[in-house]
């Protein structure tokens, strides 16, 4: 009798005990600073001379719970970002898809939306309505904020989304208006995915796009946006790492793009279309690699390999749009582009093989070394990327890259009550040696220090 009444006691206790009641209102923010020497980015040769540079963003965020247990129904965030940048840094060196010019500083909008969480009384189910950021693991599809409504839904074993919206501002306090590449151009959005195997995911995403900007006037008096590009990316991702002390790992990418481009000229102040191409394309990259967990060093040995279609012309071809990013994460988890911390290639007339060391040289501090080759698929057509040294036709080489990398993170450290800081940092070398498509090959460098803290 006694062991029946314990054990239903015993039984009874998991009920009583009650999940610590979150946060209705909650407040972090984010520090990053950036400084270095970097090439002249300006320049229509650059060549081994640097110029100093730097970067400060400072991110504070808001975000509010109708209530206080985890099965609250609403929430709200908004997100902030203040910038200050001295001398020319890349979109690398801002950790943004938007170009930043010299000695620029400002404020802007990042994130202001409203969630209905538990849809249909599903935990996995909400409705996002407002201004979101969205980015996917590589930035290959989407790396932007987007004024949206967004059906988000999130399961241990199942993931996707739905969303369709516009930019319609920069919300920006400088007065600057949307790149005209982004300007007027309706967006949809979709992904899903799914765990078939502990460990593995494979991903279906669609990114689809209908663009009228060309037709506006105004947009091609001020900045002269020429293309309009309707149609869609869509591709499979796998992902999965198997092993238990030591893995092996993959992530691939197939993604095919289809569509309709418009090309539009100034005449007598209007806007007229002067021709429109049936656009294909296609794009490939790979990420295998090995990791020796069973060692104190950790090390890790891996390969990525990337290729476009071959472009019959400058109008033809596999093309990113300015909502694309190819920005990972990299040392100490922070972002880095699919070639280290220098080269800003477009996924266009490309091709490339890399190989990669990183080990861990203590607790949370780790380093790598990465050396690639590149080469243009057509060698009649240029390729695109942040080194503006012209090219020529008849070579395909574009250069040989090499970049070395040291990072740091903390222990989270606890600053108050639900709060914790954490600190990130990379020191990273990064030489470029470009090849003979370029119409004057140099070696350029560029040393970069990125120091990023969330408290």
């Amino acid at each position: 009798m006694l062991l029946s009444r314990l054990s239903l006691l015993l039984a009874c206790v998991p009920l009583c005990v009650q999940a610590a009641p979150l946060p209705r209102n909650e407040f972090d923010q984010r520090l990053y600073l950036s400084a270095g020497e970097s090439p002249d980015y300006q320049r229509r040769f650059m060549d081994g001379d640097t110029e100093p540079n730097g970067v400060l963003r400072y991110e504070p965020r808001y975000l509010w719970r109708s209530d206080t247990t985890e099965w609250y129904r609403w929430d709200a965030q908004l997100r902030a970002k203040f910038l200050v940048s001295a001398g020319q840094v890349s979109s690398l060196q801002v950790d943004d898809t938007g170009q930043v010019e010299e000695d620029e500083e400002y404020a802007e909008l990042r994130d202001a939306w409203v969630r209905r969480r538990m849809l249909m009384g599903q935990p996995a189910l909400s409705l996002v309505l407002g201004r979101q950021s969205f980015k996917d693991d590589e930035g290959l599809y989407w790396d932007f904020p987007l004024e949206s409504l967004s059906l988000q839904y999130q399961a241990s074993r199942w993931r996707g989304q739905l969303t369709v919206g516009q930019q319609l501002a920069s919300w920006r306090s400088d007065g600057s208006q949307l790149d005209p590449r982004a300007e007027d151009i309706r967006r949809l959005l979709f992904s899903l995915g799914h765990q078939w195997r502990s460990g593995h995911w494979w991903d279906v995403r669609v990114h689809g796009q209908q663009d009228v900007s060309g037709r506006q006037t105004e947009s091609l008096t001020r900045q002269l946006d020429e293309n309009d590009f309707t149609g869609l990316w869509a591709g499979l991702r796998f992902v999965g790492e198997v092993g238990q002390e030591n893995h092996a790992g993959y992530i691939v990418n197939t993604i095919y793009q289809q569509g309709e481009l418009r090309r539009f000229q100034l005449s007598d102040l209007q806007s007229r279309q002067v021709d429109k191409d049936f656009l294909e394309g296609y794009l490939l990259t790979a990420d295998i690699y090995g990791r020796l967990d069973s060692i104190s060093w950790r090390p890790t040995l891996g390969v990525r390999m990337a290729t476009t279609n071959r472009p019959e012309g400058i109008h033809d071809g596999y093309f990113e749009n300015s909502a694309m990013s190819n920005r990972r994460l990299g040392v100490a988890d922070l972002s880095t582009s699919i070639l280290g911390d220098m080269l800003d290639f477009e996924m266009y007339n490309l091709a490339f093989g890399a190989a990669y060391y990183r080990q861990q040289l203590w607790p949370r501090a780790e380093m790598e070394f990465m050396a690639a080759s590149l080469q243009r698929r057509n060698d009649l057509v240029p390729s695109r990327s942040n080194i503006r040294n012209p090219q020529l036709p008849g070579d395909k080489d574009l250069g040989r890259m090499l970049n070395l990398s040291f990072g740091w993170r903390s222990f989270p450290r606890a600053v108050g009550e639900n709060r914790q800081m954490r600190l990130s940092t990379r020191l990273s070398v990064s030489i470029f040696d470009m090849g003979d498509a370029y119409q004057r090959p140099e070696q350029v460098r560029q040393v970069l220090l990125i120091i990023a803290g969330r408290w």
